[in-house]
């Protein structure tokens, strides 16, 4: 009997036939765009708030499903850079592009801030008081009129001047959001990839053990949540500028409800959960909306068959179909 094993082949063992699906992922969202233009500029919002919410959703996803932290009040980092944004140039007079780069870095302040007090809890206590602080932020979004515009926020931000006005259209602006969520979401796949990633997922599995070996745990989850904070920060920014302003429901409780959803839908032991998740999430909440003014009803049903019938998500149910039709060519 031969005793050599068998050389596995490119398809199955990460080559060139796996870059197939990126490749043709990223055909589609450079040449999408100009196609949907032409039907209608409400489809290339649609795509450029799908790319938000994916950042929006990953940031989450390193918190929770990478560090074992299930948070209620994510939307806080979300809205704290959109309002932080807002108020740099309509009250600071900043230009537009100053302001986004210095807003997710307050939301990076306001995370280490939260995140201090945050990681000394563990479940469900940590949970409730993520969702405590963003109530706290919420009240004061909405209390503070002066700065804040209370439950009018701050309209009138455009992004005028972040891109070249020769492309400063809808198309212009996903263009931009592609390239920014894109560069958000390789520094994301780096940072869990490495060895602070490991240690971070060996916190999520273990804590206790992990403590034993000699890591910080509790460092190494202040680090996640104020990362997570950040690029957070990042999809606020750009979302302020896709609705032109900030408002009160970027920071209420239902938006931190938002991610969760996606990166449970998408599947959240999975990198790519969260960016499939709000692809479907989206496209899925359009459809319905369409048709019936109780869409959430609706949307919510689908939501929950598809995570009865796909408990680690869309992702993982292609996994546990490619994993079985793999086996079957092996036998």
């Amino acid at each position: 009997m031969n005793s050599r094993r068998q050389a596995p082949s490119p398809s199955r063992s990460g080559g060139p036939a796996n870059l197939w699906p990126l490749l043709t992922l990223s055909v589609l969202l450079l040449v999408a765009p100009p196609i949907l233009q032409a039907v209608s500029a409400f489809y290339v919002s649609l795509a450029t708030e799908i790319l938000i919410l994916a950042l929006f959703a990953s940031s989450l996803n390193l918190l929770t499903g990478y560090g074992g932290m299930v948070t209620f009040g994510h939307a806080a980092y979300f809205g704290i850079a959109s309002y932080a944004l807002a108020v740099l140039v309509k009250h600071a007079g900043l230009p537009v592009l100053p302001a986004f780069l210095v807003s997710p870095f307050i939301s990076l302040m306001a995370a280490a801030v939260f995140g201090y007090f945050c990681v000394r809890l563990t479940r469900v206590y940590f949970a409730m008081l993520t969702l405590a602080f963003a109530q706290i932020v919420y009240t004061i979004v909405f209390q503070w009129y002066a700065l804040t515009g209370g439950d009018n926020g701050i309209p009138g931000v455009w992004s005028e001047g972040l891109i070249p006005s020769s492309v400063a259209s809808p198309v212009g602006y996903y263009y931009f959001t592609l390239i920014v969520v894109a560069a958000s979401l390789v520094s994301l796949h780096l940072i869990v990839s490495s060895p602070f990633g490991l240690i971070l997922k060996a916190v999520r599995e273990n804590p206790q053990r992990t403590q034993f070996v000699g890591l910080n745990v509790r460092l190494h989850q202040h680090i996640t949540f104020v990362l997570a904070g950040f690029y957070a920060g990042v999809a606020g920014a750009l979302f302020t500028f896709l609705k032109g302003g900030a408002y009160p429901d970027f920071v209420f409780w239902t938006k931190s409800a938002e991610p969760l959803v996606v990166s449970i839908l998408g599947g959240m032991s999975y990198f790519s959960g969260p960016i499939v998740g709000a692809a479907v999430f989206q496209v899925l909440h359009f459809i319905i909306n369409r048709y019936t003014e109780y869409w959430p009803l609706v949307l919510g049903a689908i939501l929950v068959l598809l995570v009865l019938a796909a408990p680690r998500g869309l992702v993982g149910l292609y996994d546990d179909w490619k994993q079985g039709r793999l086996r079957s060519q092996r036998v």
